[in-house]
């Protein structure tokens, strides 16, 4: 009734998703395991190797909504935690990405988390974390890591469009949660050769090209058999 049985998924950190400058990996967290085994019942404790969480990798307040129909942010960071120079205001503004499409609007804060697995079937869904936010819902995401490696982000949408939202991004609050849909035994790695190249498959495929059925395909073609 309560299987332990875990696959194995490693995780990485990969910025070169969203910006070019030489971020320190040490600024991001450890994904860490929610740990339930204090509640002694089996289908809580189940969820243990299943449901992870991160916090986020820098203080900052981000403002956000619709002025004349258009999209806006504005944030403000933590002089007390992070060294505001022209190149972070560059960094975050790479890292705040903001849309308006089909009458919805939508921001996420970037992250470098990126899960490698041989699994086919393992799937992460990201689900709201517990962090402060005001007119805000958190707009999940999900993958099947095994065919598309890329980062998940941090996404929110606006509950009231009338009123602009706020999101409270801290570094002891987690910023993203992950939900597998197996026990996994979930490691930190450094990527090797095959996963960088598997990468460059589709790596900023998004900024290029549209409808990407047949490119998913050709990437997993490319596949090697085994990443780790």
């Amino acid at each position: 009734m309560f299987s332990k049985n875990k696959t194995t998924c490693n995780y990485i950190l990969f910025p070169d998703f969203f910006t070019r400058y030489n971020l320190p990996k040490a600024i991001f967290k450890n994904i860490e395991s929610n740990n339930f085994s204090k509640f002694n019942c089996p289908s809580v404790n189940v969820v243990n190797d299943k449901v992870f969480t991160v916090n986020s990798f820098i203080n900052l307040e981000v403002e956000y909504g619709l002025k004349n129909n258009e999209p806006y942010y504005n944030y403000l960071l933590d002089s007390k935690t992070s060294v505001i120079t022209e190149d972070l205001h560059n960094i975050i503004k790479n890292m705040l990405q903001i849309s308006y499409n089909n009458n919805v609007i939508n921001l996420q804060l970037l992250s470098p988390y990126t899960f490698i697995t041989d699994d086919k079937e393992l799937e992460i869904i990201t689900t709201t974390p517990n962090m402060k936010n005001e007119n805000s819902i958190y707009v999940s995401g999900g993958l099947k890591p095994y065919s598309w490696i890329r980062n998940l982000n941090s996404a929110w949408t606006l509950k009231n469009y009338k009123k602009p939202g706020k999101l409270y991004f801290n570094l002891k609050d987690p910023f993203i949660n992950f939900i597998f849909n197996k026990n996994v035994n979930l490691e930190y790695m450094e990527p090797n050769d095959k996963i960088l190249n598997y990468i460059d498959q589709n790596l900023h495929i998004v900024n290029i090209r549209k409808n990407l059925k047949d490119i998913y395909k050709t990437t997993l073609n490319r596949r090697p058999k085994k990443l780790l």
